[in-house]
Protein backbone atom coordinates (compact mmCIF):
# COMPACT_ATOMS: atom_id res chain seq x y z
CA UNK A 1 0.00 0.00 0.00
CA UNK A 2 1.26 3.48 -0.85
CA UNK A 3 2.27 5.93 1.85
CA UNK A 4 1.41 8.93 -0.32
CA UNK A 5 -0.83 11.41 1.55
CA UNK A 6 -2.79 12.06 -1.66
CA UNK A 7 -3.56 8.40 -2.28
CA UNK A 8 -4.46 7.93 1.36
CA UNK A 9 -7.24 10.53 1.13
CA UNK A 10 -8.68 9.90 -2.34
CA UNK A 11 -11.70 7.62 -2.40
CA UNK A 12 -12.48 7.83 -6.12
CA UNK A 13 -11.33 9.44 -9.36
CA UNK A 14 -13.84 10.47 -12.02
CA UNK A 15 -13.00 11.11 -15.66
CA UNK A 16 -15.11 13.93 -17.07
CA UNK A 17 -15.32 13.33 -20.82
CA UNK A 18 -17.60 14.40 -23.60
CA UNK A 19 -18.36 12.73 -26.90
CA UNK A 20 -17.14 15.95 -28.52
CA UNK A 21 -13.58 14.87 -27.58
CA UNK A 22 -13.60 12.23 -30.33
CA UNK A 23 -14.24 12.98 -34.01
CA UNK A 24 -14.29 10.42 -36.79
CA UNK A 25 -13.91 11.10 -40.50
CA UNK A 26 -14.55 8.65 -43.35
CA UNK A 27 -11.95 9.45 -46.00
CA UNK A 28 -12.39 9.77 -49.70
CA UNK A 29 -9.82 8.25 -52.04
CA UNK A 30 -6.39 9.85 -51.52
CA UNK A 31 -7.73 12.43 -49.02
CA UNK A 32 -4.96 14.14 -47.08
CA UNK A 33 -6.59 17.11 -45.29
CA UNK A 34 -9.17 16.89 -42.49
CA UNK A 35 -10.65 20.03 -40.94
CA UNK A 36 -11.14 20.09 -37.16
CA UNK A 37 -10.55 22.57 -34.34
CA UNK A 38 -7.99 21.35 -31.77
CA UNK A 39 -5.29 22.51 -29.36
CA UNK A 40 -1.90 22.14 -31.03
CA UNK A 41 0.17 19.41 -29.39
CA UNK A 42 -2.68 17.76 -27.51
CA UNK A 43 -4.35 15.45 -30.02
CA UNK A 44 -4.07 11.78 -30.87
CA UNK A 45 -4.74 10.76 -34.46
CA UNK A 46 -5.61 7.22 -35.53
CA UNK A 47 -6.08 5.80 -39.02
CA UNK A 48 -8.19 2.64 -39.01
CA UNK A 49 -7.38 2.22 -35.30
CA UNK A 50 -3.61 2.65 -35.65
CA UNK A 51 -2.03 5.54 -33.76
CA UNK A 52 -0.22 7.88 -36.14
CA UNK A 53 2.98 9.80 -35.39
CA UNK A 54 2.77 13.62 -35.60
CA UNK A 55 5.48 14.95 -37.89
CA UNK A 56 5.92 11.56 -39.57
CA UNK A 57 2.47 10.28 -40.54
CA UNK A 58 0.64 13.62 -40.34
CA UNK A 59 1.10 17.31 -39.59
CA UNK A 60 -1.10 19.16 -37.10
CA UNK A 61 0.38 22.57 -36.38
CA UNK A 62 -2.32 25.19 -36.96
CA UNK A 63 -5.23 24.13 -34.73
CA UNK A 64 -7.66 23.80 -37.66
CA UNK A 65 -6.49 21.00 -39.94
CA UNK A 66 -4.71 17.67 -39.94
CA UNK A 67 -2.74 16.80 -43.05
CA UNK A 68 -1.76 13.20 -43.70
CA UNK A 69 1.67 12.57 -45.22
CA UNK A 70 0.16 9.91 -47.50
CA UNK A 71 -3.40 10.05 -48.79
CA UNK A 72 -5.94 7.80 -47.14
CA UNK A 73 -7.80 5.14 -49.08
CA UNK A 74 -11.52 5.48 -49.72
CA UNK A 75 -13.53 4.57 -46.61
CA UNK A 76 -10.51 4.67 -44.27
CA UNK A 77 -11.52 6.01 -40.85
CA UNK A 78 -9.49 8.84 -39.33
CA UNK A 79 -10.20 9.26 -35.62
CA UNK A 80 -9.08 12.33 -33.69
CA UNK A 81 -8.99 12.42 -29.88
CA UNK A 82 -8.75 16.06 -28.81
CA UNK A 83 -7.83 15.11 -25.25
CA UNK A 84 -10.17 17.62 -23.60
CA UNK A 85 -10.53 15.61 -20.40
CA UNK A 86 -10.59 16.61 -16.77
CA UNK A 87 -10.36 14.49 -13.67
CA UNK A 88 -12.04 14.93 -10.30
CA UNK A 89 -10.77 13.22 -7.16
CA UNK A 90 -13.24 12.65 -4.34
CA UNK A 91 -12.45 12.31 -0.67
CA UNK A 92 -14.71 11.26 2.14
CA UNK A 93 -14.94 14.85 3.42
CA UNK A 94 -14.94 16.90 0.21
CA UNK A 95 -14.33 16.88 -3.49
CA UNK A 96 -11.07 18.27 -4.86
CA UNK A 97 -10.12 18.95 -8.47
CA UNK A 98 -6.65 17.80 -9.50
CA UNK A 99 -4.66 18.32 -12.68
CA UNK A 100 -4.49 15.59 -15.33
CA UNK A 101 -0.97 14.43 -14.47
CA UNK A 102 -1.76 14.02 -10.77
CA UNK A 103 -4.99 12.15 -11.47
CA UNK A 104 -3.27 9.78 -13.88
CA UNK A 105 -0.46 9.16 -11.42
CA UNK A 106 -3.00 8.32 -8.73
CA UNK A 107 -4.99 6.06 -11.05
CA UNK A 108 -1.89 4.21 -12.21
CA UNK A 109 -0.50 3.87 -8.70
Amino acid sequence: MSTSPVIGTVSSITLNASTSNITEFVATSNQTTFTISYAVGSILVFLNGILLDNGVDYTATNGTSIVLTNGAAADDVLTVDKGDYSFTASTAAAQATVDDATALAIALG
